[in-house]
């Protein structure tokens, strides 16, 4: 991280702040988890393919743990700054590549984040707790998905101009 300007640490930070104010205030909740689906891979998804796998994985862990934090899941606190911060780093592993290798990437790192989730649940409550959480990580990915390469688009236009 020597290398980063205060440009990139600023813009770290800032998709940080808003991944996060965004992800609090619009989320719907999983009435079979008592968890919530958010914005946050957004966030991850946009930092990672456009700043690396460094951003990636500060922006996802950072996110990831400040949300539970604020929304009163503690004991999440610790895996999500894992489970989101890894997920990141995969997603920005492929972002200087093609289209197809970027595709596996993101496909990879959402696994890893529902794979993840699963255990964490499994763990902190039971098996049947962390398969419930599947389908509502299955959506959050998709819906982030969709939302960071509409964003991006919309970025990548923004600097060419």
């Amino acid at each position: 991280m020597s290398d980063w300007s205060s440009k990139k640490i600023t813009m770290v930070a800032a998709i940080i702040a808003l991944n996060v104010a965004l992800s609090y205030l619009i989320h719907i909740p999983v009435p079979a988890t008592s968890g919530f689906v958010n914005l946050v891979e957004a966030g991850i998804f946009i930092a990672a393919l456009r700043m690396g796998p460094t951003a990636g994985f500060l922006v996802g862990a950072f996110s990831g743990a400040l949300l539970d934090l604020f929304a009163g899941y503690p004991q999440w606190l610790l895996f999500s700054f894992a489970i989101h911060g890894l997920e990141g780093w995969i997603a920005g592993l492929a972002m200087r590549g093609n289209l197809l290798m970027k595709g596996c990437s993101l496909t990879i790192a959402s696994s890893f984040m529902i794979i993840g989730y699963y255990l964490a649940g499994s763990f902190l409550y039971n098996w049947a707790a962390g398969f419930a959480s599947i389908p509502g990580n299955i959506c959050q990915c998709l819906f982030g998905l969709i939302v960071a390469l509409l964003c991006s688009k919309a970025l990548k236009q923004q600097s060419h101009s």
